[in-house]
């Protein structure tokens, strides 16, 4: 896999947003709870390990709205990363993913003026 793709706005990163993305949602209509299923707040009281992947969510969540918010360069950039605060990958992902295709009309726009 050359990782060289992702390092600036293409095909292959707005891909990734949008396979994350599509995951997300999926996982989030499609997901049942099963027998046995202790439930969030039951999970959190119980497991240490829950505890901190819950605390990590929130601090993913706190440095993708920071990136967001520093690095975007669309009028979207403030407002989802201020939402992705509160429903995290849910506004974040789309986000990115409008700011990479974004940037990536800009380049095509730079290469035909460029060229023409």
């Amino acid at each position: 896999m050359n990782l060289d793709d992702y390092r600036r706005p293409g095909p292959a990163r707005l891909r990734l947003y949008l396979s994350l993305l599509l995951m997300l949602v999926l996982t989030a209509i499609l997901g049942k709870k099963r027998d046995g299923d202790l439930g969030t707040v039951e999970t959190l009281k119980r497991s240490p390990f829950a505890r901190v992947m819950f605390m990590d969510i929130g601090a993913l969540s706190t440095l993708g709205a920071l990136y967001l918010a520093l690095n975007g360069k669309s009028r979207v950039r403030v407002p989802a990363a201020l939402a992705s605060l509160a429903v995290g990958s849910f506004s974040l992902l789309p986000a990115l993913a409008y700011e990479e295709w974004k940037a990536m009309k800009e380049a095509e726009g730079d290469k035909r003026n460029a060229t023409g």
